[in-house]
């Protein structure tokens, strides 16, 4: 009987053959990369930039719709409707009130084209002033109408300054009195007084004590007076001329006479 006996392989052999087998998938690897003109990261490269074919389901003879390309008209978006187009400024949203009431507009008038009041070519008739012959401090004057004053107090006086304006000094307080004997009340808002010295220069009012003119309305049968002072030279009052006037309408009376005391 004979014996066969089976040498086994070292192990180095069998690390020299794994090392050859490697060895030869490596240079096969680099040559078929080599042919086909593209490195490995070139491929991936080319791998992640390039787009994706998706297919479409959709018939060959779809018309594109109006502002689309015929080469789009298999996108999955050709059947959608074009973005409107958006020129101008844009309108801000409602509020809450104009989403439930509706928008408030102005009320239209139709009552047609209003006429003007006027214009600075307009002529205002004028109203003719009339003056009264002049009488005595002490006498009374008639406005006509049954409306009458009188100068019921001429007396000298030393004003002080109490506005901006005015200047303390030598002064004569006239106090005016009118007597309304009509039916009607009449206003004494528009009453002006004035005060001349000897030579007929307008003297100035003053506000100070016992200073308060006439002012609101005058009943029927009744009468009212008012206190003006005016600033005058002790020397200058020889005569004076005082000037009493309430209404456009009436004629402007004066008086005139001399200021006892200093």
């Amino acid at each position: 009987m004979t014996t066969t006996t089976r040498r086994r392989p070292s192990r180095r052999g069998l690390l020299a053959a794994a090392a050859a087998g490697l060895t030869a998938a490596c240079l096969a690897f680099g040559v078929a990369a080599c042919g086909s003109g593209r490195t490995a990261d070139q491929a991936d490269q080319a791998t992640a930039t390039t787009p994706a074919v998706v297919s479409v389901q959709a018939p060959l003879n779809a018309v594109p719709t109006s502002g689309q390309d015929s080469a789009d008209a298999t996108d999955p978006g050709a059947g959608a409707p074009a973005d409107p187009l958006v020129t101008g400024t844009p309108t801000p949203p409602p509020t809450s009130a104009e989403s439930s009431n509706g928008p408030t507009q102005p009320p239209v008038s139709t009552a047609g084209p209003i006429e003007p009041a006027g214009n600075i070519e307009q002529m205002v008739p004028e109203v003719p002033v009339t003056t009264a012959p002049a009488v005595a401090l002490t006498d009374t004057a008639d406005f006509g109408g049954q409306v009458s004053a009188r100068i019921s107090q001429v007396s000298a006086t030393q004003a002080s300054a109490t506005l901006p304006g005015e200047i303390a000094g030598p002064a004569v307080a006239v106090t005016v009195e009118i007597t309304n004997g009509s039916s009607a009340a009449i206003g004494l808002d528009t009453v002006t007084v004035t005060l001349a010295d000897a030579g007929g220069t307008p003297a100035t009012t003053i506000s100070s004590d016992p200073a308060g003119p006439l002012q609101g309305a005058l009943e029927p049968g009744a009468a009212k007076s008012g206190t003006y002072v005016f600033t005058i030279p002790a020397d200058q009052r020889n005569p004076v001329t005082v000037t009493v006037n309430y209404s456009t309408g009436a004629p402007t009376l004066v008086f005139t006479g001399q200021v006892s005391g200093g």
